[in-house]
């Protein structure tokens, strides 16, 4: 029983505690207005997953015995230096109040009739009162989200490619092999180039063992309650730009999206069914995770290009335009395209049709944001944001041409 009590301890602490100390470390590149729990939970996990990219393939491509005990010693120890200094910056933080650096809703007051009406009020800064209709609403989405949980764990589906991804997971966590035993008869075979990329078997072995748990069982039982709630978060960020000066919507939007999650599954290829019979899959991830994540990106970068908001910044009776303060800090203008280079590295790591499509999508939705914003240096932000998807293309045509 204390064993069973300490590896969901441990499952707690690196699934939500570690990412988020994480992300408290990096959040100071984002605007005031972003600095939010979410947020900064979301890029924790994006800082999370991209350095365990940088780290598993070189030790994959590098290693021929023992190659996963070699992953997971170096990810330990980055994680733990990347936690630990988090963890000081969060203690710093408290210590000097933490005003504008960390807050669970954007905004320090709530939205007065007056503000909702001003053409000078910036409706990211404003906190919204909600209803009692509106609260209703969320505590209905909150029970449909507990319930999809509960049978995603309870009920938990299996499929033919749990004899490959699920298997290459276990094969890691214990023969200490990364893609080179073959899961469907167990015979030694050379690298896997398909399959070698997308790491994210290795990182659900990596859990398996740092948190003491079979990994068949973190991938049906664990893995559903972390992307269950990441993808609803994802949306709630969406709501959020798409409903920034009527939030009292945002519940019934996610209920909507959690109704067609629920009953998507009119055919075995629509991403709702994806999202709750085969959650642990990098494929799934893509599609119901990555795709959100960027176009949720652009559409900050969309209401940042909105020029004609106004906003208060707290520096004495000092009032700025969201023009001359964000060209006050060239950071803050770069953050969504370092975001989308973080999601673009996910992307890779779920699966390598997210490379293609990731790109796809951020060519896309560039060439939207140039149509409303009118700046070219989108197109630079563009092609660095895919540089990684450039480089994973690279090593995937190097390992394909050997």
């Amino acid at each position: 029983m204390l064993l069973v009590a300490w590896s969901i301890l441990k499952i707690i602490i690196w699934l939500f505690v570690i990412p988020f100390f994480i992300g408290v470390l990096f959040n100071g590149v984002l605007p005031v207005v972003r600095r939010t729990i979410g947020i900064t939970f979301i890029l924790g996990y994006m800082v999370y997953f991209a350095v365990f990219e940088v780290i598993a393939i070189p030790c994959m491509l590098h290693y021929v015995y023992n190659a996963f005990s070699y992953c997971t010693k170096y990810y330990l120890i980055a994680v733990l230096i990347l936690t630990i200094l988090g963890m000081f910056r969060c203690l710093q933080v408290v210590k000097t109040g933490g005003e504008g650096y960390l807050s669970l809703f954007p905004g320090e007051t709530h939205a007065s009739a007056r503000d909702l009406l001003s053409p000078r009020s910036d409706p990211r800064m404003l906190k919204m009162a909600y209803s009692l209709e509106s609260k209703i609403y969320w505590g209905v989405f909150f029970v449909l989200l507990l319930l999809q949980i509960v049978l995603a764990v309870v009920m938990s589906s299996f499929d033919g490619d749990d004899a490959y991804y699920v298997v290459e997971s276990l094969l890691a966590q214990q023969a200490d092999v990364m893609n080179t035993i073959l899961p469907y008869i167990g015979t030694s075979t050379k690298l896997d180039i398909r399959h070698a990329l997308a790491v994210i078997t290795m990182w659900i072995a990596f859990m398996a063992r740092i948190c003491g748990v079979h990994a068949t069982i973190m991938s049906h039982s664990v893995i559903p309650l972390l992307i269950i709630p990441f993808v609803y978060l994802a949306y709630v960020e969406i709501a959020r730009i798409l409903f920034r000066r009527r939030q009292e919507i945002i519940p019934v939007f996610m209920v909507i999206i959690s109704v067609l999650m629920m009953f998507g599954n009119v055919s075995i290829y629509t991403p709702a069914t994806f999202f709750l019979t085969r959650t642990w899959q990098g494929k799934a991830m893509v599609c119901n995770l990555v795709f959100p994540l960027i176009f949720w990106v652009f559409l900050w970068m969309l209401e940042d290009s909105q020029k004609t908001f106004w906003f208060s910044k707290k520096s004495g009776n000092k009032t700025e335009s969201y023009e001359e303060y964000s060209d006050s800090r060239v950071l803050y203008r770069i953050s969504p395209w370092i975001f989308l280079t973080l999601i673009n590295m996910f992307s890779g790591i779920c699966s390598s049709m997210g490379v293609i499509f990731g790109s796809g999508l951020c060519a896309l939705f560039t060439l939207v944001l140039l149509l409303f914003a009118r700046n070219f240096k989108a197109v630079i932000g563009a092609v660095c944001c895919v540089i990684p998807n450039m480089i994973y293309l690279l090593v995937y045509l190097g390992l394909f041409m050997r």
